[in-house]
């Protein structure tokens, strides 16, 4: 584990210094417009180099890399290109729970009056764009400074010089990590903590799986064992991998076994239908499995077949685990010899004997 203290001494020092604190900005996608099949809103988050590459051996290949690092991780140069988002087909995660979806905002939007300041915070408590709005009343703000003081006004008015500053700073466009993901994973790499909301399988009751920081940033757990597996961050992928198990029940494992995150990773569907499994019996799984079955039939799930085969298998492992044996035996350079044979014969016979 990277010592944190070391990290923070570094950033200090790079603080003291004067130096700058911002080598690289993630632009991400943050909103989703389903009637235009589209990923919308690039926004921007800043990271320092010392915690990336510390915490991270895959981004410490992208800052030593030369040129674009991959498909995903494009070298941006902050054109206009990508305001009206990309395709959601080009995302490669439509259902992707961190993005907001912008026509149940505007549904929800209530009209304002001109002298009415509103504060509108989300659950992620940060002063992002889409998660807080601020209406000032610009009036209010008026009357205030010409109440001050004539020295502090005439102060407040003289010209400030700012000498300009050249920054450094590499731009990276994130194509299929939405903004809310990359954010709880800056995060945690600075911290090691991490925060995951529900599963909107399980329904809007409660906030987070785990206990609830508002200091902190929550994020979909199945989002972040995407970006997890990518950046090859194991212990938070695992993380992110507990936390979906322990979101299953009866009542919603038959949607995720059928969601696209499933198709791609075979530990998931592995795990997804070891949990079907032992609820095979129960009330929900009886009355909607056919609707399952009807979807893997019209082959409307690119996973179907894989669900089948892993459902049999461990049906037999558990109740029949002879008859799997027989059905896989084990490689030929693993079989026992003739002589390993002939010299594990008689101490059976012995045993028999006794």
């Amino acid at each position: 584990m990277t010592d944190h203290r070391a990290l923070v001494e570094a950033l200090l020092m790079k603080l003291l210094l004067g130096q700058e604190l911002i080598d690289t900005k993630f632009h991400l996608f943050s909103g989703r417009s389903a009637h235009q099949r589209r990923v919308t809103r690039l926004q921007a988050l800043s990271a320092n180099d010392v915690v990336l590459t510390a915490r991270c051996n895959f981004f410490a290949e992208i800052s030593s890399r030369a040129g674009s690092p991959d498909t995903t991780f494009v070298d941006f140069d902050g054109s206009s290109a990508f305001e009206d988002g990309i395709a959601l087909d080009d995302y490669g995660y439509a259902s992707d729970s961190d993005l907001d979806d912008e026509e149940e905002e505007k549904a929800g939007q209530m009209p304002l009056s001109e002298d009415t300041a509103v504060l509108s915070e989300s659950d992620d408590d940060d002063d992002d764009d889409d998660d807080i709005l601020i209406v000032a009343d610009i009036r209010s703000e008026i009357d205030t400074i010409a109440s001050l003081p004539q020295a502090a006004t005439s102060t407040a008015s003289a010209p400030i010089h700012h000498k300009s500053q050249v920054i450094n700073c590499r731009n990276i466009l994130v194509r299929d990590t939405a903004f809310r993901t990359l954010k709880a994973l800056l995060l945690y790499l600075y911290t090691d903590k991490i925060v995951f909301s529900r599963l909107k399988s399980q329904g809007p009751l409660g906030v987070d799986v785990e206990a609830p920081n508002h200091n902190m940033w929550p994020c979909s757990p199945k989002s972040m064992y995407r970006l997890a597996s990518k950046v090859r961050l194991d212990s938070l992928r695992d993380q992110a991998f507990c936390v979906i198990r322990s979101s299953l029940d009866a009542g919603n494992i038959l949607q995720e076994l059928s969601s696209s995150l499933t198709s791609k990773y075979p530990a998931i569907l592995q795990m997804q239908v070891e949990v079907l499994l032992q609820h095979i019996a129960s009330v929900n799984v009886i009355q909607n499995i056919p609707v399952l079955v009807k979807k893997i039939a019209d082959s409307r799930l690119p996973h179907g077949a894989d669900i089948i085969i892993n459902l049999y298998q461990k049906f037999l492992l558990q109740y029949h685990p002879s008859a799997l044996a027989l059905a896989n035996p084990p490689p030929p350079n693993s079989q026992v010899t003739t002589d390993d044979a002939s010299r594990s014969t008689p101490k059976k016979v012995m045993k028999k004997k006794k």
